[in-house]
């Protein structure tokens, strides 16, 4: 369901990007995983562009879906498939963009195989139909993840595309990062060996509307604030992040899309703004406005997990691109609370 601030936040990116949408016009763009929260912000962006749009999605596309809106569109063909299971692509395909994949640490905890499968074998599968058909082929864009960073050393924070990562292959959250990290692998392979024009996107901690109720932190905060709950939080709330709205990350990637160079890899986030989790929560009550109540566990001692988000990336390989994240912290909150006020999670 498209909501008044989607709306608005679709009229924002197509505003700035505008002659580069243009030259979309007549292009067959495949999107897998288009439902999903960043994917559906490009689809909603592009289908005013007279592009054809097959949207693969491992979930039925419903009344009840976040693209419910574009159900009977004709320029927009809706396919059911698992990418981590065989299947053939759609043929004359001038843009793939491959999104699908679990995200959230709960979801790939319990099904680490299947995680595996959607990165890896989804991958493998579009690269070698991109092969195939690679004279009418513009752009590869591979959704990875700055999780492939691991847990970074101190002096790697801000995380830069050139370090190498500090990952246990052996914990079971690795699942994620290693399938991540070897789908990037076989991004720069194929455009080495078959000039495929692929891109790799290292996307950190967006939020915003089509975000799911998921686990991740603000969802986490905005839930509880929002059934009058108290916003645990499991420390002090001390360790910093920088979180990057919706369309600041869909601009990111329509910079690498239009702009970047085959072959390589983009951090895209924001680094304007790093707040501690603490302030977060604050945040987020603040927007709720219900006197929700933050709780730190003042006795427990600060320490990094395994797996959590890398603290913020570097980016200025995509600020080089005239990239520039715009929306505060509390601007993007309190448009997502308007989504989710309107039309729910």
């Amino acid at each position: 369901m498209k909501s008044n601030i989607i709306k608005q936040d679709i009229k924002e990116i197509q505003d700035e990007f505008d002659k580069d949408l243009q030259t979309l016009r007549g292009k067959n763009i495949l999107i897998t995983g288009g439902n999903g929260s960043i994917a559906s912000y490009l689809v909603d962006t592009f289908v005013d562009y007279d592009c054809n749009l097959t949207i693969l999605n491992r979930n039925k596309v419903t009344n009840f879906s976040r693209l419910s809106h574009l159900l009977d569109n004709p320029k927009v063909k809706f396919l059911s498939q698992d990418v981590g299971k065989p299947f053939i692509p759609p043929q004359d395909t001038n843009i793939i963009i491959h999104a699908a994949s679990r995200s959230n640490p709960k979801s790939f905890l319990e099904n680490p195989l299947d995680t595996i499968d959607s990165n890896v074998n989804g991958t493998r599968t579009l690269l070698e139909h991109a092969k195939k058909n690679s004279y009418d082929l513009d752009n590869f864009l591979y959704f990875s993840s700055a999780e492939i960073y691991g847990n970074p050393v101190k002096e790697f924070v801000p995380t830069p595309e050139h370090y190498t990562g500090n990952i246990d292959c052996l914990h079971p959250m690795s699942c994620y990062m290693e399938s991540k990290r070897f789908s990037e692998m076989l991004c720069s392979t194929f455009f080495r060996q078959h000039d495929i024009p692929t891109k790799m996107l290292r996307i950190l901690l967006s939020y915003g509307p089509g975000m799911r109720d998921d686990g991740k932190v603000v969802s986490d905060f905005y839930t509880s604030a929002k059934n009058n709950q108290e916003i645990k939080i499991r420390d002090k709330g001390d360790a910093t992040r920088s979180f990057c709205y919706i369309t600041d990350t869909t601009k990111g990637i329509l910079k690498v899309m239009f702009d970047g160079k085959s072959g390589e890899a983009y951090n895209i986030g924001n680094d304007l703004e790093k707040v501690s989790i603490l302030k977060l929560a604050e945040k987020v009550a603040g927007v709720v406005n219900n006197n929700t109540i933050v709780k730190p566990n003042l006795k427990a001692i600060s320490k990094p997990m395994y797996g959590e988000p890398t603290r913020d990336v570097n980016i200025d390989k995509l600020r080089a691109l005239e990239y520039k994240p715009k929306v505060s912290l509390e601007e993007g909150l309190r448009r997502l609370d308007k989504h989710i006020e309107e039309v729910g999670w």
